[in-house]
């Protein structure tokens, strides 16, 4: 008798078994990249790319789009315009609502750094926490630059208490800023 004949065919089915696979998964991938190596890094020189704009043509019924400059209000409004409220201010306006008028908006202040790296690991942290911050950039007298880290825009008095009392819960210290309304009327 022939000793170990059945445990060497199972050893040659797996062997085989497994070649199989491998050749399969490389022509599937050979026919799905149309003969190209994934593998193969690809020389793209950054000068030799061409972009193109969309034309400024009329279709019809439809009009082109005109070149004008983007306007944003809000870096307009934000570093000429803010104040900070003293805590007293910003209690008795978050326990009055009617100190809070519709129009004006309020953010909350989380930190100011001197470094734009340090802003921005904060504006990270407060995005892992779910807060929603921006960070404005302004300069100072001294010719140095503060990067402000704020939560907001916000204009209603109970988004205001919530976001202040998720802030606390998370160990931040907010401060309550409210920026200067901004004059949209186009009347003379």
């Amino acid at each position: 008798m022939e000793k170990g004949k059945s445990g060497s065919s199972f050893v040659n089915g797996l062997f085989m078994g497994t070649l199989v696979g491998i050749g399969l998964s490389i022509g599937i991938t050979v026919f799905m990249t149309n003969g190209k190596s994934p593998f193969i890094a690809k020389d793209t020189n950054g000068s030799c790319i061409e972009i193109q704009g969309a034309a400024n043509t009329d279709m019809e019924g439809e009009t082109a789009i005109q070149d004008q400059p983007t306007k944003f209000d809000f870096y307009n409004i934000l570093p000429n315009g803010d104040k900070d409220m003293s805590e007293k201010d910003a209690t008795q306006a978050l326990k009055n609502p009617a100190a809070i008028p519709a129009k004006e908006v309020y953010f909350f202040q989380i930190g100011a750094f001197s470094s734009e790296k340090d802003a921005d690991n904060m504006k990270a942290k407060l995005a892992l926490l779910g807060f929603e911050a921006v960070i404005l950039t302004t300069p100072l007298p001294n010719n140095e630059i503060s990067h402000k880290v704020r939560v907001g825009p916000m204009i209603d008095e109970s988004q205001i208490m919530q976001i202040k009392n998720d802030l606390i819960k998370n160990n931040f210290k907010p401060i309550l800023v409210k920026a200067a309304p901004t004059n949209n009327n186009k009347n003379p």
